[in-house]
């Protein structure tokens, strides 16, 4: 019988797309376990997913809570962010969104269980404020998804009384560096104000945000929900915890929250030496294949 093959790489991934999955904050498909269909499953939809959908799994009491969001994108910045927040403040998960505009595929589990790509929303009450976080496996693959989706999620946000947004990602250079990246600020202009304050740049040209990051914050404008984008500088290819640790700190000092950045700071410096490590074997490699070609041109038969 043939195989089916749930995943798209053969044999070991490289340590550089693997520095994730490590932590369990940090891995692409967050580990979970598998949920039970709703008893009112048909009037849902008789356990389908046509369209996207919120299923609620309780109901905090939260008091004007700051919404803050972070999914995967350009060197998984703001889902590394959000995750190491949820981690932290020990946030409980209260929420899911499921829709079919997610990639067409199967989160494989731990055990080999299986389940459908997700978003997820976590509350906590930390330093005196409420918090209620968005994160999750996926964004849409089709710009009608991302509309579909944001709507529901702000509708989620009105019904949970949000009064302010930060969506955290980040912003490709295609340069690989060690130092501070650089966090650029997009939005609200009362909260460009208290960003800017904690070393945020805040972008003067024009251009487009792809995503949800900036899509959150331009449909909530229109419900007079103020939002502040934040994205981090980083190369886009790798998976940088350096440009995570820096959106979200600008956030936690706007927000007065007091949370532990450590985990992300050895991340950052376990990945930055992985890094150097490769560009060490791949310049040695180099000067070995020049030499070889030289040898071999001096060659007299």
């Amino acid at each position: 019988m043939q195989v089916l093959r749930c995943l798209h790489l053969q044999g070991p991934v490289s340590q550089l797309w693997r520095a994730d999955d490590l932590t369990p904050s940090a891995e692409i498909f967050p580990p979970g376990s598998l949920r039970q269909v709703p008893e009112d499953a048909e009037e849902a939809g008789g356990g389908s997913v046509k369209e996207t959908v919120i299923e609620v799994l309780s109901r905090p009491k939260l008091s004007n809570p700051v919404l803050i969001g972070g999914l995967p994108g350009m060197g998984y910045v703001g889902k590394l962010a959000v995750e190491h927040l949820v981690a932290e403040i020990k946030a409980r998960k209260f929420a899911e969104l499921y829709s079919p505009h997610f990639p067409h595929q199967a989160v494989v589990e731990e055990g080999g269980l299986i389940r459908l790509p997700r978003n997820e929303f976590f509350w906590a009450r930390q330093d005196g404020k409420s918090l209620v976080i968005w994160t999750g496996d996926a964004q849409s693959v089709t710009p009608e998804g991302h509309y579909e989706i944001v709507e529901k999620v702000l509708d989620f946000a009105e019904g949970l009384r949000v009064k302010q947004m930060y969506t955290l990602g980040g912003f490709a250079t295609g340069k690989f560096s060690r130092a501070q990246p650089k966090v650029v600020a997009l939005g609200d202009p009362e909260l460009l104000r208290g960003v800017s304050s904690f070393g945020a740049s805040v972008e003067r040209r024009g251009g487009p945000i792809i995503g949800a990051v900036g899509l959150l914050v331009g449909l909530g404008k229109l419900r007079r929900i103020p939002g502040v984008c934040l994205l981090g500088e980083t190369h886009g290819m790798l998976v940088d915890h350096r440009a995570a640790e820096a959106v979200l700190r600008v956030v936690l000092q706007v927000l007065g929250l007091n949370v532990s950045l450590e985990n992300l700071q050895q991340r950052a410096r376990e990945t930055e030496q992985m890094i150097e490590r490769v560009q060490r074997e791949i310049v040695s490699r180099e000067e070995m294949m020049k030499k070889r070609e030289e040898e071999e041109s001096w060659y007299i038969g």
